[in-house]
């Protein structure tokens, strides 16, 4: 078996299509997916698409520190270690602060925490050559370069995972800031994770795959705004410039887990297949450790 392709969130949107992408070029995939019937049918479907494809599945909720360690377990025990890790899987809470699993609040804990927890455990198994993508969003640049989403509001590491913290600063628009954070923080990890590993020759880069109306990202908004986002879609990719195709984006994405001019491209941040600059706060090193330190606290703890 040749070197997989692990991808989070592989059940349906951007990873699934990507991971079927992958899976077209002869690549052996991992869809790492929080619910064992969606994964199953995730699997099938690549198949129905790929008939010679090599598919597994890891169970992955990462919102739950025991269920990252559990599959951060079977990943390491692979007869051969991923090629490349695409930390993909994200959510949107619109409605109330939420609670994960270990007392976090569930959007740091689901976006940020979850992957940083997987990757910290299984990269000691890598091999020099191994790719480590994370998919953030513009939304971390603020409203002028996202499309008017809010701008993250960056506190401290251990008051964004504090839940109670959370619901005190709540407002009617928190669930959105909330997010933005959290894309923040991915670019943060993904820097600063980049620094650590630079001497294995593993690279780290992050990823704005653009806003993508048809994935399920928006599946915690009310019924009504769903609908309203899934009719408006052709009206939104005509008028909005950070609207890209599902299609498009995740060809960008295989792209750059697999593609040889990207071998030793690492600290970066691509929109679609261009490197482009990150928010200048996204640059601040000293809050880059801190949140390394402080995740590395929390998921030691609990």
């Amino acid at each position: 078996m040749s070197a997989p392709i692990v991808i989070t969130g592989a059940s349906s949107g951007l990873g699934l299509a990507t991971a079927t992408i992958l899976a077209g070029k002869g690549i052996p995939v991992i869809l790492g997916c929080r619910d064992e019937g969606r994964a199953a049918a995730a699997k099938q479907q690549i198949l129905t698409a790929v008939p010679t494809a090599e598919v597994e599945i890891v169970i992955i909720d990462l919102a739950s520190i025991d269920s990252v360690r559990h599959a951060a377990r079977q990943l390491k025990s692979l007869a051969v270690p991923p090629a490349a890790i695409i930390c993909n899987a994200g959510l949107q809470i619109v409605d109330g602060v939420q609670e994960s699993a270990d007392g976090f609040e569930m959007t740091f804990a689901s976006n940020h925490l979850g992957h940083f927890q997987l990757i910290d455990e299984v990269i000691g198994t890598l091999a020099s050559g191994a790719r480590i993508l994370v998919v953030s969003s513009d939304v971390h640049q603020g409203p002028a370069k996202s499309g008017g989403f809010p701008a993250p509001e960056w506190t401290t590491p251990g008051e964004l995972a504090d839940v109670e913290v959370q619901r005190r600063t709540a407002s009617n628009r928190g669930g959105r800031v909330r997010y933005s954070t959290s894309k923040l923080a991915n670019v943060y990890f993904t820097y600063e994770l980049a620094r650590r590993v630079a001497d294995r020759g593993i690279t780290a880069n992050a990823f704005d795959p653009g806003l993508m109306p048809e994935t399920r990202l928006s599946r915690n908004y009310p019924m009504l705004m769903r609908r309203g986002f899934q009719l408006m879609t052709p009206i939104i990719r005509l008028m909005m410039p950070v609207a890209r195709p599902l299609s498009q984006s995740a060809d960008d994405l295989a792209w750059l887990a697999t593609a040889p001019e990207m071998a030793e491209v690492t600290g970066s941040y691509f929109t679609g297949r261009d490197k482009v600059p990150s928010a200048p706060e996204s640059h601040d090193t000293e809050k880059a450790r801190e949140l390394w330190e402080v995740s590395e606290s929390l998921v030691r703890k609990a």
